[in-house]
């Protein structure tokens, strides 16, 4: 398997060069840039074309969310993992409605950062718990008041409806693979055929399809 290529920017110089230590002690890891600002980021990005774009939310500059729209228009490989202090629903949305792969907060430590990075890198999303404790409640204070009474989460089997459940309390798949006694890629295997079943595109939608229906189970 190849190096995971990743480009680092932070606008805090001091922040930026002790993650980018961090990263370079992987050897599974290719930092090939680390900046300060957005359009040095998206310079690199265009340039390397990395796996993974690790970036805080704000930053001067090009933001975060016009790298992400150059990555789609120019359909590079990219995927965008935010590293960032900012916990709040309003920050964690925004990043979720831009297209963000992963979202992971500066309290993670570095197992669980190069984890993210592995995740994403990969092709699947990655969110911390306290994120995952955010999407939650948000979309619990939001839920929708549809008056339809067909149940989409029903298509799914009963082993299928207990990973989303797990999934819902902020587990990420080793974690429910070890409560349910299951491989970790039979719980990847379970999470992808959900979102084909549910005609959603990623966990964010799967688990908001879950908190407007569990109470019609």
């Amino acid at each position: 398997m190849s190096n995971i290529t990743v480009v680092l920017v932070d606008d805090h110089a001091i922040l930026t060069e002790g993650t980018a230590s961090i990263l370079r002690e992987y050897n599974f890891i290719d930092l090939v840039g680390a900046v300060n600002d957005g359009g040095e980021a998206l310079k690199l990005v265009i340039e390397h074309k990395p796996d993974v774009l690790v970036a805080d939310i704000s930053m001067p500059g090009v933001s975060i969310f016009d790298i992400i729209q150059e990555i789609e228009k120019e359909q590079l490989p990219t995927k965008v993992l935010i590293l960032s202090m900012h916990d709040s629903p309003n920050y964690v949305f925004k990043a979720l409605n831009n297209g963000v792969n992963g979202y992971i907060t500066k309290y993670a430590d570095r197992e669980e950062m190069v984890k993210a990075i592995q995740t994403v890198a990969q092709g699947d999303e990655y969110y911390s718990q306290i994120i995952t404790q955010v999407i939650v409640k948000g979309f619990k204070e939001k839920k929708s008041q549809d008056s339809n009474d067909q149940n989409p989460i029903n298509v799914l089997s009963k082993r299928e409806k207990e990973v989303l459940a797990l999934l819902v309390e902020g587990l990420n798949s080793k974690q429910i693979a070890e409560r349910l006694f299951l491989s970790e890629r039979t719980v990847s295997n379970h999470r992808a055929n959900m979102l084909q079943k549910c005609q959603v595109n990623n966990t964010v939608e799967l688990v908001r399809l879950y908190l407007d229906n569990v109470n019609k189970w």
